[in-house]
């Protein structure tokens, strides 16, 4: 077996820990042996740990002597500029201690609209890897050219074994628990941030003018944005998770996000809502997202076009229908668990020039 090392900044967030045992498993089918370190799990984690952890403080110096006592042969780098061990890690991985790294991320700072400098010592940890594992194909625009042939695709997504809404329960059940009585709905799921522009979506509900329309929003709201969102037919549900927040989305109807779509965008079209956001914000897992195929990318800020294209899917059942086909296949086909892990299988090939017998 190959020892591979994934060091994980700061703490592991939950929705990982089901993809790191699914990776783990994989992985291990073809001669690599995966080992998770971070700062911990978060908190409302409830998933169980099935793959090798082991938690600490990270620092290079802890992280050095992790990989000489446990003989890591592959260290996979999923961290940020602002974590300041990474480049001394780096040096002592690659100059001292002669381990193979592997970079695992966006390729750039997607946040950061200024990063030419980021960009600079983004290609300079790259450089020390010997395989670039991106979230998404587009990304590999971020990378130099000089590097491309060491880049490997692993389509962020999520670990999924929703069945559907079991036997017995109703979407109007589903709604009913939390007094959502409108025929239609539109639903937001996820952490409730300004950057998402959900004042946006609000207002597109009140140019609907449409009493049979309702709006869901479900998720911790920690920066306070939907203070100041109020009117008729809008339901604040709180954090949702597991598989009740999987029911509620199966309950709506079409799932809209105006500003940065994230992961949000997997729930939505395994459940096969169509997707509605805005232009102008980039992300990773905006490539599951073909524009009047599956869902509809308006101009940003153009409140008048997404309340009519919103209208459009509501209305038009047939049209609804095609798009949720098209969610569910694209998700089926490019935000599977096999597809993501593949693309670290393959960085591991390319690291190792290894291939199972």
């Amino acid at each position: 077996m190959i020892r591979v090392l994934l060091v994980h900044a700061g703490l592991i967030p939950h929705y990982r820990i089901p993809i790191y045992g699914f990776l783990s498993q994989y992985l291990r089918r073809y001669g690599f042996e995966l080992i998770v370190t971070s700062d911990g799990i978060e908190a409302d984690a409830k998933d169980p740990l099935e793959f090798p952890f082991a938690p600490m403080h990270l620092s290079a110096m802890r992280i050095a002597r992790f990989i000489h006592r446990q003989k890591i042969d592959i260290i996979i780098c999923h961290m940020g500029l602002k974590h300041r061990y990474l480049f001394p890690l780096h040096l002592i991985e690659k100059l001292i201690m002669g381990r193979k790294m592997i970079y695992w991320g966006h390729g750039c700072d997607l946040l950061d609209s200024k990063r030419k400098i980021k960009n600079l010592a983004y290609a300079a940890q790259q450089a020390m890897c010997i395989s670039i594992i991106l979230y998404a194909e587009h990304l590999s625009k971020y990378v130099p050219k000089l590097y491309h042939k060491k880049v490997f695709i692993a389509n962020n997504t999520l670990f999924l074994s929703y069945k559907g809404l079991p036997p017995g329960k109703t979407r109007e059940n589903v709604l009913a628990e939390y007094g959502i009585n409108t025929k239609k709905n539109i639903i937001c799921v996820g952490r409730m941030q300004k950057r998402k522009r959900l004042d946006h979506l609000a207002e597109a509900l009140v140019l609907m003018n449409r009493q049979d329309i309702g709006l869901i929003l479900a998720g911790p709201d920690t920066e306070g944005v939907l203070k100041n969102i109020k009117g008729n037919n809008i339901f604040k549900l709180g954090p949702l998770y597991g598989d009740k927040k999987l029911d509620m989305l199966s309950s709506a109807d079409v799932y809209c996000l105006p500003g940065a779509v994230g992961l949000s965008i997997v729930d939505a079209f395994y459940c096969g809502l169509p997707f509605v956001t805005e232009e102008g914000d980039e992300s990773a897992e905006i490539m599951y997202l073909k524009d009047s195929m599956n869902g509809f990318i308006v101009p940003k800020g153009n409140i008048a076009e997404m309340s009519h294209k919103l209208l459009l899917l509501l209305d038009d059942d047939d049209l609804r229908r095609r798009f949720s086909c098209a969610a569910k296949r694209e998700i089926e086909e490019n935000g599977s668990m096999e597809k993501f892990c593949s693309g670290f299988r393959d960085a591991l090939f390319n690291a190792t020039h290894y291939r199972p017998e």
